[in-house]
This record gives C-alpha cells, sequence and structure tokens, in this order.
C-alpha cells in the first residue's frame, strides 16, 4: 500500500518562504482574499450540535414522520464478553482523529490527522499481525491577503478554490499531494469570530479523514474483523455528500466476516432515548411500570444520561434502535424522494451500555442497519467486541486508545509554531501575534 503518511511538518514550509518583507507589510491596508472557499453556516453551527449533530434547540419528535424503530425486544439486554475460542484469529481494528490549529492575526494553520491501526488476537503462537494506517493533510484560513507574496499559491492545494462554500473535501483529501489546503476568512457567516471558522473546518477534515480511512483497511486473513471508529457514524461536522460517499464503501462489506462500529463515549447530550420514549409511549411502562411516568416527565430530563442510569446496570446495554438525528437524514436520501441513494442501508441501528466496573460510564454503539439485518448472530458478537475492548480500556475502547496515542499531533504543532517563530523573526514582521486558542 501507498505511504500515505504526508509529512505535515514540512507541509507549510514553501508558505512560509514566502511571509512578506516586516517592512513592506507595515505600510500595506488589510486585505481579504474573495476568491477562495471559506467555513460554511452549516459547519459553524455544527460547533453548537453534539457530535451526532443533535441540536439542543431542536424539539423532542411528537409527529409521524420521525417514526423510531426498535429491532429488538424491548427488554434491557445483559452483555456477555467474548471468550478465548471466539477471540481467536480475531482481527480488531480502530479508527482515531485528531486536529490542531495554529492561530496569528493575519492567518490560522489547520492540522488534522487520522490514525488506523489492527489488532490480531490468537490463543496459540501465531506471527503477531498487525498494521498501522496514518492520513495527514493541512490547511490555511487567510484572514489578511497581503501577508504572502502571490507566488505562495504555488505551495497550495487550490483545488477546492472553484467551489461553493459548503464544499465536499473527501474526493480531495483520497487525491492530495501534500499541500496545504487554502480557505479564507468570511465575514458574512453567522459565527463572526474568525476562531470559529478554523475549528469548523478542522474538525471537518478530521472527520472527513476518518472516512477516508475506510480505503485503507486490509482484510487479507479468513477469520472476523471489528472495526471500531472513535466518534459518531454520521459526523455532525462533515458534508453529507462526503458521508454518503465515504460510507459508501461499508457496503462491499456485504455478506462478509466484517463489521463496523462506531463508538462514541461523549453521549452526555445524547437524546436517543428521550425521543424514543417520547415517539413509542408503550414503551415508557416497559421500563417504569406503574410508575405513573408521563412524557411531560421524561421530557423534563432534558438528555438520557439521567434516564440510562434509572434503567441501565452495569455490564447491559439498551435494546438497538433505527435512529439518525435530524440533521444528518440528508446523508442517506436525496432532495427527490423518489430517486434512491442506494445507501439506505447505512441508516445505524443504535445502543447505550453500561460499564461494568466503576467509572460506570456510558457508550454509545451504531452500526449499519444492513449488517444486523444480514447477519444478526455476528453483530451481536461485535457488540459485544466493542464493549470488551472498551472493559479493557476503561475510558474508551482499547484498540481506539492506540489509534488515538498514535494521531496525537501536539508535537507537530510545537514544532511547526517554531517554524512559525523563526520565519516572522527572519522577515522581521513583529506586528504578526500568535493567538492561544488553548
Amino acid at each position: 500500500m501507498a505511504d500515505l503518511n504526508i509529512n505535515l511538518v514540512n507541509a507549510f514550509d514553501g508558505v512560509l518562504d514566502n511571509l512578506i518583507d516586516g517592512d513592506t507589510y507595515k505600510n500595506l491596508p488589510p486585505k481579504g482574499p474573495i476568491d477562495l472557499p471559506s467555513a460554511s453556516d452549516e459547519e459553524l453551527n455544527a460547533l453548537d450540535q453534539d457530535k451526532y449533530g443533535q441540536d439542543e434547540r431542536e424539539d423532542f419528535p411528537d409527529d409521524d414522520e420521525f417514526k423510531i424503530k426498535l429491532v429488538e425486544t424491548a427488554a434491557i439486554k445483559k452483555v456477555n464478553l467474548p471468550n478465548e475460542d471466539q477471540l481467536d484469529g480475531l482481527s480488531v481494528i480502530g479508527i482515531s482523529g485528531d486536529n490542531q490549529r495554529i492561530l496569528t492575526t493575519s492567518f490560522h494553520l489547520i492540522l488534522s490527522r487520522t490514525s488506523l491501526v489492527n489488532f490480531k488476537y490468537t490463543k496459540g503462537y501465531d506471527k503477531p499481525y498487525f498494521y498501522n494506517r496514518y492520513r495527514n493533510s493541512a490547511a490555511i484560513t487567510l484572514l489578511d491577503n497581503n501577508i504572502f507574496d502571490a507566488p505562495f499559491r504555488l505551495h497550495c492545494d487550490t483545488s477546492l478554490v472553484e467551489s461553493n462554500d459548503s464544499v465536499p473535501i473527501l474526493d480531495s483529501i483520497l487525491k492530495s499531494t501534500g499541500k496545504p489546503f487554502l480557505f479564507r476568512y468570511n465575514h458574512e457567516r453567522s459565527k463572526k469570530a474568525p476562531n470559529s471558522h478554523s475549528l469548523g473546518l478542522a474538525v471537518k477534515f478530521q472527520h472527513t479523514l476518518e472516512l477516508a480511512a475506510l480505503n485503507d483497511t486490509e482484510f487479507a486473513h479468513n477469520g472476523i474483523t471489528i472495526c471500531l471508529k472513535d466518534g459518531a457514524m454520521f459526523s455532525n461536522s462533515t458534508q453529507l455528500s462526503d458521508i454518503r460517499n465515504g460510507l459508501r464503501k461499508l457496503l462491499s462489506w456485504s455478506d462478509k466476516k466484517q463489521i463496523y462500529v462506531a463508538v462514541s463515549t461523549q453521549v452526555s447530550d445524547s437524546r436517543v432515548l428521550i425521543n424514543t420514549l417520547c415517539n413509542r409511549e408503550d414503551l415508557i411502562q416497559e421500563y417504569f411500570p406503574d410508575q405513573g411516568i408521563t412524557t411531560g416527565i421524561i421530557k423534563s430530563f432534558g438528555t438520557d444520561t439521567l434516564l440510562l442510569k434509572k434503567i441501565l446496570r452495569p455490564g447491559y446495554r439498551t435494546p438497538l434502535t433505527e435512529y439518525i438525528e435530524r440533521t444528518r437524514l440528508g446523508a442517506l436520501v436525496n432532495d427527490d424522494p423518489n430517486i434512491s441513494t442506494g445507501v439506505e442501508g447505512l441508516k445505524p441501528v443504535t445502543c447505550y451500555y453500561q460499564r461494568r466496573s466503576k467509572p460506570y460510564n456510558f457508550i454509545r454503539l451504531e452500526i449499519p442497519k444492513f449488517m444486523w439485518e444480514e447477519n444478526k448472530e455476528l453483530t451481536l458478537f461485535a457488540i459485544s467486541v466493542a464493549i470488551w475492548q472498551h472493559e479493557l480500556g476503561v475510558t474508551k475502547p482499547l484498540v481506539l486508545q492506540a489509534a488515538e496515542e498514535r494521531c496525537n499531533l501536539k508535537h507537530d504543532k510545537r514544532v511547526i509554531e517554531q517554524q512559525l517563530q523563526a520565519a516572522f523573526d527572519k522577515k522581521n514582521l513583529e506586528l504578526i501575534e500568535f493567538i492561544n486558542n488553548g
């Protein structure tokens, strides 16, 4: 497989070589670029949503257009962890990402990375089978067009220049030459702070890279492979068409011993259970028999966390529910409801699980519906594997911890900051200051 690990530390070298001289810069008025794409209102609004795209301003569903379907019986399920024989020959893949930004008064540098790791388990003495894959991406949000000499664009990826602001980036990432993508700050957006614009783009690049990582999986053996992805299956910050095209890769896993599970530990704002109970009032009696609980009381909980503490015991999960946040539905359907996207089977079935021992934290798991419909036994096994990995890792599944460690960008950020400071000093650009983004 080709090397996907573009060197982020050197990604901005050509750009920094074209910084304008400080004395010249002092005499130039600020000038924003006008021919570059910018963060869209959708990407900025995503900063106010949870990781799944749940908008806190959205009302609880009480209509027939948002039907929620249980695909199992309503009873709470005990989860048995896989035994030694079941784990023999099993491969577990973990996908995780990171993003960092370097902010100055004239431009923002964006770094993003995703890491894919593979663990193969055996009860014997097989030769270890293990691999890492990385995808890196860099971008610039330009505030002042005078900060660089014109040739700096030769060192940038300008493939998105003619695109609309709400621009898909998956194809460009897959074809990337390693040059940083170029964006601009747009004061006409719903959020005015430049910091929000670069943050929206940074998260968008990270989550799109996580979709691109599906192209880096290897299935060189005949055993079962469970692929765990850190975070939501349908990211709130990723272009809907990119989600559709990126997850389409999973359809090629049909009728194979391969299951994809998105696992998130950030569930404090999630409302799957509340929305389900409001939509299916018959389930309130199932979980709170003869307690006089109404939908009004259910709504008063605000999020699922306290409800989960009431109905789940450690080591148990909620039944699988066919569910997707309203803001993400567009990834599955066309504007014309009579035209199929061919990806309707990617709609997630989801559940919560409470850890067996302290800390008794909750995780949310999502699996493409078509995988459940094709092989319920294998899907239930995949759930048990994801939960077993979470029990090992305590705060998140062990394989995702390993992926998270390998995609950490803090070192790269420090090195680039030093390069940037040296470049400023060389050009006498004392007007340019670093901005602390926490």
